[in-house]
């Protein structure tokens, strides 16, 4: 087979697959480079009285060409009047990255002072924000090492030095404030503020760097490079031409990450690069070799593979070496690895591997260790936790409450399944995994998972603690078909076939979800930051916990000249998309639904929905709210929505992967895929990715393209079975 990636298979087999980058920094880097040029979203500006700083929208203003490390610096441009006063925050509002300072460590930055007027009495004063306090705050200029003019130097300041400072609490952001006051206008830049520890490595970088490829795809130039285990590395910087003679900085990346894409301006040109390693202390290491490319424009196929490929590379990368569990947290202490997250990187594997993107070894010995993990794993009925410790091995519970999370199980024993389908070959190792694979599924209990009073209905959730604590039960055209299928299908452990009328197409109303709520960790999950679909059929938040009525889900209704027969949700899309990752939406044969009529129309009514109100593009191909406030509140588009929709709009999908690649691939789109969000109004980007996304675009493109998670996941033997059954039994009803 043809592969257009060679880049991710040589990748794969040189870092043996483990990488723990989830960004383009590491987790205790405030600020590096704004992703969007011009303006910093991530930033508040405030100010009174005769105070003032330069700011757009409430947002400090960057720099694209005086900066420390490429591409970009904060310029903070301001007065301080007598009758007056101001104050910035630098945000740290990452969802996953998550840093706790220790009152050891410091707080690095570097400080250009442009304003020959300014006096070290001038500089504000800076101050710690934490989740529910703030630190005393501090003169800048004590911890200026070289305070001058026109140049960069460095700040330093001990985290010991800020009062009320709580240690292990995580960072909100970091202020800085109105100090001396004058007449005087001013301004600084700033750039790469982190927190780093008292003692990091001194190791002199004396040999050169290794840049071992460049490859051109369409703009996106991919340059890979070989990593020595020197621990005074910091960053990779990365350098261009255009004419082999004058190189220019465009970027640094983490020594988690082997490679990185880089978006050129034009087609049709060479590009000369060369990379050095940086230490901590910003020295850069000789020069590596110079590469040479050409960029040429990739067809409409060629590129729908680069954007496949590049969100399938995010599973590749980010996982935990000691399970092979996806790692979707960026933490120091532990590495906490997702067990319904680990689903979809299975699925998305095995797309690599069909592609020719992931050696069939390496994925395949993946796979094996986390089945290895799992199997070891604690469990209740054969129902893992959400979360586990991937280097202890031990269930790592939330709010306290050990319990046992039945859809995370579904989704990782359903692709471990199409595993099975996938490696079918005589070898010992493909026949051990298939074997471990089959014990993990008949492990599960699917009929002690049931609410009191059904032998049909499974719980969400069950308790390590207190078997009386009910959890919500499942139901619904979203995830708990999948369970639903799983259970039924079990030749062990059963469940009857009328869980299919009154599982998947009933919801019990004395039941509310909390499985889809956001809570202080889990904002990875899907589920966790969008609402869930069994929320649509209780629209006004009435409290029917009193009820025991399970209701339909049919609940006809029409909408932008479509008729919905699930009724009016207000939840993502993805929740209808996620159960047809493996299931083909032609598989069950019902009478009520015609399953891929239905969720199609779903599909045509949220994007005509978007287009009509707007979301800050004039382009109909780019569609699919993430986020949507009030008319002074964000729009943000989730960019996994519209390209997704390509399994049953294969069109319209088509068009949006296109129109997003195409207006905002220079900043949205990296070697992971999409960002996990754009702000078309604020004109800001998420700097992470969710997993559920990452997924839906890598195997809803397969599934419409080849079908081959559709085709292994209807030749599993219980599957099999068990639809033949139900479609028998749906034909006597009729």
């Amino acid at each position: 087979m043809k592969c257009f990636y060679p880049f991710l298979l040589s990748l794969v087999l040189l870092t043996g697959a483990f990488l723990s980058g989830k960004a383009d920094t590491y987790p205790e880097v405030i600020f590096d480079n704004s992703l969007v040029k011009g303006v910093y979203a991530k930033s508040k500006v405030t100010y009174q009285g005769q105070s003032w700083v330069e700011n757009l929208n409430s947002h400090l203003l960057v720099s694209d060409t005086l900066f420390f490390t490429p591409g970009n610096a904060l310029s903070i441009q301001y007065k301080s009047a007598v009758a007056g006063d101001w104050a910035v925050d630098l945000l740290y509002n990452r969802q996953k990255l998550n840093y706790h300072v220790n009152q050891s460590d410091f707080l690095v930055f570097q400080l250009f002072v442009k304003s020959e007027q300014t006096e070290r009495k001038d500089l504000p004063k800076i101050g710690v924000k934490q989740r529910s306090s703030e630190t005393d705050y501090l003169d800048l200029a004590p911890y200026v090492e070289n305070f001058d003019y026109n140049m960069w130097t460095t700040v330093k300041i001990p985290m010991a030095k800020f009062k009320n400072l709580t240690a292990k609490e995580p960072i909100n952001a970091i202020r800085l404030v109105q100090n001396g006051t004058s007449d005087q206008t001013h301004q600084i830049f700033i750039d790469q503020m982190e927190f780093l520890p008292k003692n990091v490595s001194q190791v002199k970088l004396s040999s050169p760097a290794i840049l071992s490829q460049a490859l051109a795809y369409d703009k996106q130039v991919h340059l890979q490079w070989q990593l020595p285990l020197t621990p005074s590395i910091r960053y990779i910087k990365i350098y261009r031409s255009e004419d082999n003679k004058t190189f220019t900085p465009v970027g640094i990346r983490p020594i988690s990450m082997q490679g990185c894409l880089d978006f050129v301006p034009e087609l049709n040109k060479t590009y000369y690069y060369k990379i050095a390693w940086v230490d901590y202390n910003y020295v850069e290491s000789p020069f590596s070799q110079i590469k040479e490319v050409k960029t040429k424009r990739l067809n409409e196929s060629e590129l729908l593979d680069l954007v496949q490929g590049a969100h399938v590379n995010y599973f590749t990368e980010n996982y935990d070496i000691n399970s092979g569990m996806y790692l979707p947290f960026g933490m120091k202490e532990r590495a906490l690895v997702s067990v319904k997250e680990s689903g979809n990187a299975v699925l998305s594997l095995i797309v690599g591997v069909e592609k020719g993107r992931i050696n069939r070894q390496v994925a395949l010995g993946r796979i094996a260790r986390m089945v290895t993990f799992l199997g070891k794993g604690q469990n209740r009925f054969g129902i893992f936790p959400a979360y586990f410790d991937g280097r202890s091995g031990l269930p790592d519970y939330r709010n306290g409450e050990p319990n046992y999370d039945v859809l995370a199980t579904s989704s990782m024993i359903e692709s471990l399944l199409v595993a099975r389908q996938y490696f079918s070959k005589d070898s010992e190792s493909e026949e051990r995994l298939r074997t471990d694979i089959t014990k993990l599924y008949e492990h599960i209990q699917w009929d002690q998972l049931l609410a009191d009073g059904h032998d049909d209905v499974l719980l969400e959730k069950i308790s390590g603690l207190d078997s009386g604590n009910q959890y919500a039960t499942l139901g619904g055209i979203n995830e708990s078909m999948n369970a639903y299928l799983l259970a039924m299908a079990s030749t062990k452990h059963g469940i009857p076939l009328s869980a299919y009328e009154h599982g998947i197409k009933e919801i019990d109303s004395r039941y509310s979800s909390s499985y889809n709520k956001m809570d202080s960790l889990a904002k990875d999950t899907l589920s966790l930051v969008m609402e869930s679909f069994r929320l649509a059929f209780n629209p006004m938040g009435n409290d029917v916990s009193g009820s025991s009525a399970r209701v339909s889900i049919l609940q006809d209704t029409a909408m932008y000249g479509e008729r919905l027969i699930f009724g009016n949700a207000q939840g993502s899309l993805l929740d209808f998309y996620t159960p047809f990752f493996t299931i083909d939406p032609k598989l069950l044969s019902d009478p009520d639904i015609n399953y891929e009529e239905a969720i199609r129309k779903y599909i045509k009514v949220r994007k005509r929905r978007d287009n009509e109100i707007g979301v800050g593009s004039t382009n109909s191909d780019i569609w699919g709210f993430y986020q949507l406030n009030d008319s002074v509140g964000s729009y943000r588009i989730n960019p996994a929505i519209a390209p997704a929709s390509m399994f049953l709009l294969g069109n319209e999908g088509k068009k949006a992967v296109i129109a997003l690649y195409e207006n905002y691939g220079e900043n949205f789109f990296t070697e992971y895929g999409f960002r996990a969000w754009v702000d078309l109004r604020d004109h800001d980007v998420s700097d992470e990715y969710f997993a559920t996304n990452q997924a839906a675009i890598a195997i809803c493109l397969e599934n419409a393209r080849s079908g081959l998670i559709w085709k292994l996941y209807s030749e599993i033997p219980e599957i099999k079975e068990l639809v033949a059954k139900l479609n028998e039994r749906n034909q006597n009803r009729n």
